[in-house]
This record gives C-alpha cells, structure tokens and sequence, in this order.
C-alpha cells in the first residue's frame, strides 16, 4: 500500500521532532524539569507528536478503532503544552516584573489559568475516548471534546490578558530577561492559529477541518507548522536565557507550594531556636537565683 499525503506529514514530524525532542531535553535539563518552568512542555509536545505520528503510519497495518482513538486523542492534547509552555515563560518574566516592586500577578492567578488548561487536557483525553465512529469512518466529537477546546480558549484568554499588561514593564527587567515577552510575542499568533483549527475541528468537523479524516493540507497549515514554529521559538529562548540560581526564582516561576515546605521548614527551625534560647535564658535564671541563696547564707554565717 502506498503512503498518503497524511503519512508525509507524519514521515517530516519526526524528521523534526526526534532532533527537537533531544534539543528540549538539553534546554529542560539547564533550567529545571519542575512543571512551573514551562520548558518541560517542550518536551511534552514533542512526544506528543512523535508519538501521533508513529501511530498514523502505523494505520497502515492496523485498523482498530483503538489505534483511531489514539490518533484523535494525541491530535487533540496537542494545543495543551504550547499554553502551559507559554505560561511558564510569562512567569519567570513577570517575577522580574514583581521583583522591581510592581505586584502585577498573583500565584493563584496563574494557578488558576494553569488549572483550566490541565481540566481543559483532561476533557479533551475524555472526548478522545467518549467520541464515536460510524461505518464511514467519520468521527463525531463529543460534548466532553468541546468543553475542553471552551477551557482552552479562556486559558489563552488569561495568558494573553497576562502578556499584554507585563509587556509594557520590558525595559525595567535585567536585558537577558527581555527576550522572553519578545518570544511569546512570536509564538502568540501561530498559538491562536492552532487554537482555531482545533475549535473548527471540534465544534464544525466537517471534511475540511476534522481531526479524523480532515484535509490535510489544512491541517499541516494550521496546526503542525504552527506547533514546530512554537516549540522552535522556545527552544532557542532557552538557550538564549541562563539558569536561575535558587536566589534568584521567584515566587510565581518556582511555585507557592515549595514556598510553603521551606517556610513550614523555617518556622520548625525559628521554633528550636527559640526553645534552646529559652532553656538557656531559664536555665541561667535558675543558676544567678542558686548563687542570690549562696551569697546570702554566706553573709548571714558571716
């Protein structure tokens, strides 16, 4: 059987990707494979695709529907790393931002967008499963599917509200640092592009835009291209950026609950140091009263 223009695509991702994917381990490894970083998503996505990839060349020889399902699911997740990549740009930048004395973001305002991306991946897994497939092969996309793909948009919604208001504060962060709003500026149009294919492909599903069955050439335009040009993007602003030591990480990149170990570690410390100051202070209260009761039986034998 020969290949289709769908296996073409699937053959140039992972030409792309199997290099892309050791280039995001190497930019993980510099800055940390905590979630909050953002650059562990790189390496997500290029699983992802990779993995989506391999399954479609692999429909060749296997027709199951669980091997469709798959397809769809992976296909569909995909948008979720490019948001939480994003989101752990604009946190190591807007730190510097805060560092300087202007309280723009909170943590659980970006606790919050992060959570309705994660709910937004996990109903996108669910309607991946829940959807159905008639004899045509044409796929219909549950409502668990459009949920996800709602949960997206108000994720992106709250990562561009995000953007826009710190990018005005660019010149008042260390110079090294000012490549980071510029990068997602680059990603941001390709990031929208890719959300609106995969809306069209959940919410119109027709011939043209359908995660199963859909054109392809469409679907390289607005979503596989989009998606390399992003993962590219961030891979060259993590080389570009350096390691921030411990010092220098800041609440919102490094995450409230580590914050939270140290400081409950702290205050166990503060609480010893305290105890052994006041068994010390009690202690030689009790010795000056013992020498008082000395010296004055002293003076009374005199």
């Amino acid at each position: 059987m020969g290949l289709h223009s769908q296996d073409y695509v699937s053959i140039v991702e992972l030409i792309i990707y199997i290099p892309a994917l050791i280039a995001a381990i190497i930019v993980t490894a510099r800055h940390g494979f905590h979630r909050a970083s953002g650059w562990i998503y790189t390496i997500v996505l290029c699983t992802v695709r990779i993995a989506g990839a391999i399954c479609q060349l692999l429909t060749h020889t296997d027709h199951s529907e669980g091997l469709l399902t798959a397809s769809v699911i992976i296909d569909s997740i995909g948008i979720s790393p490019l948001l939480l990549a994003t989101l752990g740009i604009l946190s190591r930048f807007i730190d510097f931002v805060n560092a300087k004395g202007v309280q723009l973001f909170s943590v659980k305002q970006f606790r919050l967008v992060q959570l309705l991306i994660t709910l937004g991946l996990i109903l996108s897994i669910a309607g991946g499963t829940g959807g159905s497939t008639d004899s045509n092969g044409t796929v219909t996309v549950s409502g668990t599917s459009k949920a996800g793909i709602i949960l997206y948009i108000v994720g992106f919604a709250g990562i561009t509200y995000f953007f826009l208001l710190s990018s005005s504060y660019r010149s008042g962060v260390p110079r090294q640092e000012r490549h980071s709003p510029i990068a997602v500026a680059i990603a941001w149009p390709f990031i929208l592009i890719r959300l609106i294919y995969s809306a069209l492909a959940v919410f119109v599903n027709n011939d043209i835009f359908s995660v199963v069955g859909g054109k392809v050439s469409v679907r390289a335009a607005m979503a596989v291209i989009e998606e390399f040009l992003v993962v590219f993007d961030y891979l060259i602003l993590g080389f570009m950026l350096h390691k921030l030591q411990p010092e220098e990480q800041g609440e919102l990149a490094n995450r409230a609950w580590k914050d939270r170990r140290g400081k409950k570690k702290g205050n166990s410390r503060e609480n010893r140091r305290g105890s052994s100051r006041e068994n010390r202070s009690g202690n030689s209260g009790r010795n000056s009263r013992e020498n008082s009761r000395e010296n004055r039986r002293e003076s009374s034998g005199q």
